[in-house]
This record gives structure tokens, C-alpha cells and sequence, in this order.
């Protein structure tokens, strides 16, 4: 879970983007902080375990993806922090 942190997170429902900052998963339904573009703190999101899964496999996808473009070019690509946000499809408040 840890490689989400600092990952971006984009909510197409209202069009906005944001980065998670913590992730609680002592619930009975997991819970992410996002601070998202232009607000000053951080916003609970509940979410499915399911939801939790698939933002998971889209950062190791993500990751792998991104090392092996780089060692099929044999060039050293300084990793940025921008990863491509991860859709949201439904959320709630904590």
C-alpha cells in the first residue's frame, strides 16, 4: 500500500486532481486522505477494498511499465514524481 502515497488520484466526476497523503486501512472499509489541487487539507475518502486493489495493480502497472521503458532504452530517466493519476469512480466522506 505504500507505493500509493503521493500517487495522483483524479476524480473525473468533478474534474479535479489530487495527490494521497495516508491511506487507513484499520476500517472496515479502507480509508484514503487526498489533498486535492487548490485545497488546503486533506479530504477522508472511503472506499472499497476493491477500489483499493485496483489503485494497487494501476501503480505497479504503472511502476513496471516505467522500468521497462527504461531499460529498453538503456538510458537513466530520473523518476519523476508525477505519476499519471488513478481514476475514482465513487467516493464518500469518511
Amino acid at each position: 500500500m505504500h507505493q500509493l502515497l503521493g500517487s495522483t488520484l483524479r476524480d473525473a466526476r468533478r474534474e479535479r486532481q489530487g495527490r494521497i497523503v495516508g491511506i487507513d486501512q484499520t476500517r472496515e472499509h479502507p480509508v484514503i486522505d487526498v489533498i486535492w489541487q487548490g485545497q488546503p487539507r486533506a479530504e477522508r475518502i472511503i472506499i472499497t477494498c476493491d477500489q483499493l486493489r485496483d489503485l494497487v495493480r494501476a501503480s505497479l502497472a504503472r511502476d513496471a511499465a516505467q522500468t521497462q521503458k527504461t531499460s529498453s532504452t538503456e538510458t537513466v530517466v530520473e523518476q519523476d514524481s508525477e505519476k499519471a493519476p488513478v481514476l475514482l469512480a465513487e467516493q464518500r466522506r469518511a
